[in-house]
């Protein structure tokens, strides 16, 4: 059995295989593993990890406070939740209403700013978060006037039951938004598709940020 240092070594090697001029961040999907797991991948060149769940994550992120980790919600967010969120990740995922952002950018502190996606429902999936394509512009114009949070970039997940076959012209379409929105929000940089069976298709076209779990991690409990 592969420990984590052996997969983050392997993953590495395919992201730098695929990627082309652009960096990519490969954030580690941590939910449901413990501290010292992270730190074990953390002590491998991993910097970023992502949460899904708030009360879970919080353990951890004091357990390792004093390392340089960028921390990352990934899960869906409830009112009752953004303060915590604010005051304890770096980036969020998964903005996709204006009372999420306007809570989240309320309760950040006055020293901090949160890098945020915009997560679009790229399948239209009933069961799914996120706005649908047509959408995002007029929630970038309505996130505007916020101050503490900083929108740079868009995030989906695509329907698992689509084909990979399929996927690439997925991506191509949330590649081609992205280019086409940059030309007026400047900081739209960001691009977050791409998980443990479609990273690296992801990466060639065009994602910039891939976030895996079990890839690193191994099947969760």
């Amino acid at each position: 059995m592969e420990s984590i240092k052996e997969k983050i070594k392997i993953v590495q090697s395919k992201i730098d295989a695929s990627k082309t001029d652009k960096n990519v961040k490969l954030v580690a999907v941590s939910k449901k593993k413990s501290w010292q797991e992270i730190l074990e991948a953390y002590e491998n060149g991993i910097s970023d990890f992502g949460e899904n769940y708030l009360q879970e994550s919080l353990e951890k992120i004091s357990k390792l406070k004093d390392l340089k980790i960028n921390w990352h919600f990934i899960g869906n967010i409830q009112s009752n939740k953004c303060e915590e969120i604010a005051k304890n990740f770096d980036w969020v995922h998964t903005i996709d209403r204006l009372k999420i952002a306007k809570l989240i950018d309320k309760y950040c502190p006055n020293d901090k700013c949160i890098k945020c996606l915009i997560q679009i429902n790229i399948d239209n999936e009933e069961s799914k978060s996120g706005i649908k394509v047509e959408e995002v512009e007029n929630f970038l114009n309505e996130l505007s006037e916020l101050k503490k949070i900083k929108i740079c970039g868009l995030m989906i997940i695509p329907n698992p039951k689509v084909a990979l076959s399929d996927l690439q012209q997925t991506f191509k379409k949330i590649k081609m938004l992205a280019d086409r929105l940059i030309e007026n929000y400047e900081n739209l940089t960001e691009i977050s598709m791409g998980m443990s069976r479609d990273f690296e298709l992801a990466i060639k076209e065009g994602s910039t940020i891939v976030r895996l779990g079990e890839t690193i991690f191994g099947v969760r409990n």
